[in-house]
């Protein structure tokens, strides 16, 4: 009878080891997916990021191109209000001018022809 229980025990035992096996390889095959899915994941997260940073960039060139636009603008209408500011300088300077020749001709009149 204990023979019996020796080869039922053994038998058990080789199930138990085949099952074990069969389970462990399940888990390998679960664990292999997994790290496929991640990768994949990873694959697709890599693009999303390759692109969204592509859309940064167009972005960024977009607005650089407005900014610059607007500064050039800006600096071309000050400019102009140099440039006019400048005329107008000049001509009051020469009304200036004309008025202090004028006031230099009328004193250089009195100071040298005082009875005329």
């Amino acid at each position: 009878m204990t023979q019996t229980i020796e080869v039922n025990l053994v038998d058990v035992l080789n199930r138990l080891e085949s099952k074990i096996d069969n389970l462990d390889h399940k888990v390998d095959q679960k664990i292999n997916g997994l790290d496929q899915k991640i990768d994949s994941l990873d694959q697709k997260i890599d693009q999303k990021t390759d692109s969204l940073d592509q859309k940064i960039d167009s972005k960024i060139e977009k607005l650089e191109v407005k900014i610059d636009k607007k500064f050039n603008e800006v600096d071309n209408r000050f400019n102009e209000i140099n440039s006019r500011f400048n005329t107008l300088t000049l001509g009051f300077l020469g009304i200036i001018g004309v008025l202090i020749g004028g006031l230099l001709t009328i004193l250089t009149k009195f100071v040298f022809f005082p009875n005329a």
